[in-house]
C-alpha cells in the first residue's frame, strides 16, 4: 500500500494555529527558532485573528505548519511514497522531499504572498463551487464573462468540486447564476487574493527569477505538481511548478486520480488538516484517510503499520 502526505492550502487556516504547538517538542522548537531567525519575529505574532486577514501570515503559517507536521510523522518513520501541495502547501511539500531548504522556503513564500497582496489588496477572492464539472462550470463562466468582470476556474479539487477567482463583485453577480442552475453549495472562501490565474502573472515571473538564484534538487520523494497535475521527479520540473502554479489552475482531481491509480490507498493530511481529506474520502471512499488533527501521533504510527501490514 501506497502513501501520500497532502499539504493544505489557503483557507485552512485558523487562529493559534502555530501558537498552540509544544515548543517543548525539539521538532517544533527547531522549526519555529528558524523561523524567529529568518524573520526576524515571534511566531505567536504569525497567527492572531488580525493577521490571519492578510495572505502573507495565511501563507507563512501553513509553510510552517506543514513543514512541523511532516517531520514529525517521519521521526515515527511513517514515510510517504509520495508528496501533493495544494497551492502554498507545494513549498511545504517541496521542503520535506528536500529539494529546497527551509529558509528558502521562508524568502519565497514571503515574496510570493507580500506580492499578491500589493497586487490586490482588497476587493478580490474566490469561490468554492459543488455541483458542477470543470466543464459545465467553464461554460457557466463564458457566459457570465461577456457581461461581467472576468472570474477564472482556479482549481479543479474534485469532479463536481471547483474554485472561480476574480473580483468580489463579480463572484456576488455569479452566485445567483449558479444557484438557479443547480449548484448544491456556492461559498466564498476564507482567502484575499485571486489565486491561480492570469491576473497573478507578475508574480509568477517574480517567482521564476527568485527561483533561479536558489539551489534546487532532486527531490527524495515524487511531488504531484499542481498546475498539471503530473508527479514530478526532477529538480526542473519541481521549480516551474513552484512557480507557473500562482498563475495557472491547481488541477488537484487530476493529481489526487493519478496517485489512486498509482496505488495510493493511504492519505495524511498535514496541520491544518481537515479540507483535503475531506475531498479525499469523497472522491476515493474506498481509500483510508487520516487528518493531522484528527489524531495524536501514537495513533496515527499506528494506523499506519495497520494498514501497511493488512496491505490495504
Amino acid at each position: 500500500m501506497k502513501t501520500t502526505f497532502l499539504f493544505p492550502g489557503q483557507g485552512s487556516q485558523s487562529i493559534r494555529m502555530l501558537s498552540s504547538m509544544d515548543r517543548e517538542d525539539p521538532i517544533v522548537n527547531t522549526v519555529f527558532a528558524e523561523v524567529e531567525n529568518q524573520l526576524k519575529v515571534s511566531v505567536e505574532s504569525l497567527d492572531t485573528a488580525e493577521k490571519l486577514n492578510s495572505t502573507v501570515y495565511v501563507q507563512l503559517c501553513l509553510l510552517i505548519s506543514g513543514v512541523i507536521s511532516a517531520r514529525q510523522l517521519l521521526s515515527q518513520k511513517i514515510t510517504p511514497d509520495y508528496l501533493a501541495g495544494h497551492s502554498i502547501g507545494a513549498f511545504a511539500a517541496a521542503v520535506i522531499s528536500e529539494a529546497i531548504s527551509f529558509t528558502d522556503a521562508l524568502n519565497l513564500v514571503l515574496l510570493r504572498a507580500t506580492m499578491m497582496e500589493q497586487a490586490y489588496p482588497e476587493g478580490y477572492g474566490m469561490a468554492a463551487v459543488v455541483g458542477f464539472s470543470e466543464s459545465r462550470l467553464s461554460c457557466l463562466l463564458g457566459a457570465h464573462n461577456l457581461e461581467n468582470d472576468a472570474l477564472y476556474l482556479a482549481n479543479s479539487n474534485a469532479y463536481d468540486q471547483q474554485v472561480v477567482a476574480g473580483q468580489l463583485s463579480s463572484i456576488d453577480k455569479l452566485i445567483p447564476s449558479l444557484q438557479r442552475s443547480g449548484a448544491r453549495k456556492v461559498q466564498v472562501l476564507s482567502v484575499s487574493v485571486p489565486s491561480h490565474c492570469p491576473l497573478l502573472n507578475d508574480v509568477s515571473v517574480a517567482l521564476e527569477e527568485a527561483l533561479m538564484e536558489i539551489k534546487v534538487k532532486e527531490p527524495i520523494y515524487p511531488c504531484v505538481s499542481n498546475h498539471t497535475g503530473r508527479i514530478v521527479k526532477s529538480a526542473e520540473l519541481l521549480r516551474k511548478d513552484l512557480y507557473k502554479s500562482i498563475s495557472e489552475k491547481v488541477r488537484w482531481y487530476e493529481g489526487t486520480t493519478l496517485l489512486y491509480e498509482s496505488g495510493v490507498r493511504l492519505f495524511i493530511e498535514m496541520a491544518p488538516s481537515g479540507v483535503l481529506a475531506k475531498i479525499a474520502s469523497s472522491t476515493f471512499p474506498e481509500v483510508n484517510v487520516i487528518g493531522f488533527d484528527e489524531q495524536d501521533l501514537n495513533t496515527i504510527k499506528w494506523l499506519y503499520d495497520h494498514y501497511n501490514s493488512n496491505n490495504y
